[in-house]
């Protein structure tokens, strides 16, 4: 369940990068991914994975 959460928010992040119309497919795969975590009870986790992973680069 994380591991799906997660590389979807980190998917909406890449794809939020290169333009705007991209960052509307970003905003709503993130939006997607989080309605996920919240409804699996994952929230804190997949937060805490992603933001060690982005702030590690």
């Amino acid at each position: 369940m994380n591991r799906i959460t997660t590389a979807a928010i980190k998917f909406s992040w890449a794809v939020q990068i290169p333009g705007e119309r991209k960052q509307a497919l970003g905003e709503r795969v993130e939006a997607w991914a989080h309605r996920l975590a919240v409804r699996w009870g994952c929230v804190d986790t997949v937060l805490a994975t992603v933001t060690r992973e982005a702030l590690s680069r």
